[in-house]
């Protein structure tokens, strides 16, 4: 699998696999040419898709060895910072597959999996199956989303507030955007489920990524799976 060190959100704790932006997408995702930062940044760097395009043809065996890699590095693993589980129009039945043939590999040679995490636009039941090996989060938009995903077993939701009905777009300025970040709220309730505003969102990467780095301490809530986070938009 190819992969890429994490960057200044994410932090330094994890390695990151990525696959084609709008490829492997469900076609419904709202982000889809509409401000989708994993699309602009293929649009910009000309070179991250060909990256990504290694990663739309699995092999256990390569799964297999970037876990046990990251195990090694004492990394955990972000799954699609940009990219999904779909192929063709639906979901990569194949590629699942290979993820848990690998997982069960590593756990049968008697290594603990490293902490894993991933977000998706896909609700489907063969995702939720791999919470055995890794935190799965839902990204919902609205109460319909969320009713979805609920009706197939998502236990865990990410909720992107891109109709800003927590808080405002995110502003660009020093002073207004830290007023932005203090009036965030650190827990709402939406459709009965109590979340967790994102403390790199809230706090700043200075402060805190989701794995830290030398200059930042480690949140690790969606790593292991801890809560429920809201995204505000930004």
């Amino acid at each position: 699998m190819k992969t890429a060190e994490g960057n200044d959100k994410l932090g330094k704790g994890c390695l990151v696999v990525s696959r084609l932006v709008g490829d492997s997408c469900p076609p419904t995702c709202v982000f889809l040419g509409n401000g989708c930062y994993a699309e602009a940044t293929e649009n910009q760097y000309k070179n991250v898709r060909p990256a990504s395009a290694q990663n739309m043809i699995t092999e256990v065996g390569r799964i297999r060895a970037m876990i046990i890699d990251a195990i090694k590095r004492e990394k955990s693993i972000r799954w699609h910072e940009r990219g999904d589980w779909f192929k063709d129009g639906q979901l990569d039945e194949n590629y699942v597959n290979n993820v848990s043939v690998a997982c069960e590999s590593v756990i049968k040679s008697g290594y603990d999996l490293p902490a894993m995490w991933f977000y998706t636009h896909i609700y489907d039941s063969r995702l939720v199956a791999l919470e055995k090996y890794m935190a799965v989060y839902a990204s919902v938009h609205n109460a319909n989303d969320m009713a979805a995903a609920k009706a197939v077993g998502f236990k865990l939701f990410a909720w992107c507030d891109s109709d800003m009905k927590v808080a405002p777009k995110r502003p660009r300025g020093g002073k207004k955007k830290a007023d932005w970040q203090a009036a965030l709220p650190k827990l709402v309730v939406l459709e009965g489920e109590t979340f967790v505003t994102c403390p790199e969102i809230k706090k700043g990467r200075d402060f805190v990524t989701c794995t830290g780095n030398k200059n930042s301490r480690a949140c690790n809530m969606c790593v292991h799976g801890r809560k429920n986070v809201l995204f505000p938009c930004h």
